[in-house]
């Protein structure tokens, strides 16, 4: 479908994210969802309209240009009101939505887990219920007779009763998910290796990066698109000084994520919350780099995500000539450059992940009783080993381990190991 585009901004305000930039962001956006923007305008107004947005002669230029493009939709990239949105579809003669709209509808697409798509089920629910609207008799889902009392039920109190006996279930079943994966997570803290969490906005490349972090180039579905994956994925990747750690790819963030995706997706997100380490990626070849670092920051102030040690990796180092001063990439951040998709800089980036985890894995020492394979084994698979020495008492064993994780192991050798 031919669709339109377009952004608004107050002429004496500051410059915001409705900017060119951000309407380039909603061609892709447009792209992704299958549809064919074939215009985009960014209008800036001394006020916002509260019955339209923009004034009403920008509506009837927008009538004409619709009928000469032949476009079956407009899309604002601000947040429309029901009411917004009611008047410039019947203004317009179109279909008109908003961005977050737009995002919804991409991430019920891309979902690909049961809990991926109840939770964009969720979000849309939630939206239509906050957009429900209507006036008049014809709203009217029953009439009370007896007497001539009046209206009974009307049809749009009956849609909300509707939506949010939909929203409960959801919110039971999203429930139910996030019961088991705090059975996951205790099983996983049982035999504990690092946490550290992806981060960043969508399509800064974190995909690209676990398959590269993990050598299997086909591990996690990567693709140049903004949300190209939604669902996280968890891979364990060997550190440079041994011993495993776990990596989680999150989902893209993006400038004015829905609320309604952000409360959906919480349980999801709220995940980042029991990592050792969070790995932030930026687009390097990004000319937004800057707006998006604050996207993503602001998006983990929200979800309540604070005093979890960060390392700013800088992606897609071999699409820029001179990476440390041409892009937004501050001193402050201590930003790292990399490219996952020719490796570069990775060596460099597992080695700083090492460091970044050593203040909460600490350097122990446990000798293993002779004959105790498994847990030698176990030391391997789940702490970061520095040294072995086998000796007739046993296997001395130097290594990092979070402190929950040395007590249990110790408690297990005096008890004889196996």
């Amino acid at each position: 479908m031919k669709t339109i585009l377009i952004g608004a901004e107050l002429k004496h305000g500051r410059p915001g994210p409705s900017g060119g930039t951000s309407l380039d962001e909603l061609w892709r956006l447009a792209e992704t969802a299958g549809l064919e923007p074939v215009r985009k305008i960014l209008v800036r107004l001394q006020a916002w309209n509260p019955a339209t947005l923009v004034g009403s002669g920008k509506v009837e230029e927008l009538k004409a240009l619709a009928q000469e493009l032949g476009a079956g939709a407009v899309i604002f990239d601000e947040e429309l009101t029901p009411g917004q949105g009611r008047n410039l579809e019947k203004a317009l003669g179109v279909k008109v939505a908003d961005r977050p709209r737009l995002i919804i509808d991409i991430f019920a697409m891309r979902a690909r887990t049961r809990e991926g798509k109840l939770q964009a089920r969720l979000a849309g629910f939630n939206y239509a219920l906050s957009r429900l609207g209507g006036k008049g008799g014809s709203m009217d889902q029953q009439r009370g007779m007896i007497g001539g009392r009046g209206s009974g039920e009307k049809k749009m109190e009956y849609d909300k009763r509707e939506l949010r006996v939909k929203i409960t279930e959801l919110e039971r079943e999203i429930d139910s998910i996030r019961r088991e994966r705090q059975t996951q997570r205790a099983r996983r803290d049982s035999v504990p290796m690092p946490q550290i969490s992806v981060v960043g906005y969508t399509n800064a490349g974190k995909s690209t990066l676990l398959n590269c972090l993990t050598a299997k180039p086909g591990a996690v579905y990567a693709d140049d698109k903004l949300f190209a994956t939604l669902d996280p994925t968890t891979k364990r990747v060997r550190l440079p000084a041994g011993g495993w750690a776990l990596f989680t790819d999150t989902v893209g963030f993006i400038q004015k994520l829905p609320h309604d995706l952000i409360a959906a997706f919480r349980a999801t997100l709220e995940e980042i919350r029991y990592s050792d380490l969070i790995l932030h990626v930026h687009d390097l070849s990004s000319p937004e780099a800057r707006q998006q670092h604050d996207a993503v920051k602001a998006t983990l102030e929200e979800l309540g995500i604070k005093d979890i040690p960060v390392i700013h990796v800088f992606n897609k180092a071999d699409a820029v000539k001179n990476p440390a001063v041409s892009a937004w990439a501050p001193e402050r951040l201590r930003p790292l450059f990399i490219s996952a998709l020719t490796g570069q800089g990775v060596d460099k980036l597992l080695a700083a992940c090492e460091r970044a985890l050593a203040a909460r894995w600490g350097e122990y020492e446990l000798t293993v009783p002779v004959g105790s394979k498994g847990l030698i084994k176990e030391i391997y698979s789940s702490c970061l080993v520095k040294a072995a020495d086998y000796g007739q008492e046993g296997v001395a064993l130097k290594f990092k381990a979070t402190p929950e994780n040395y007590a249990r192991l110790r408690k297990k050798a005096a008890a004889g190991g196996d």
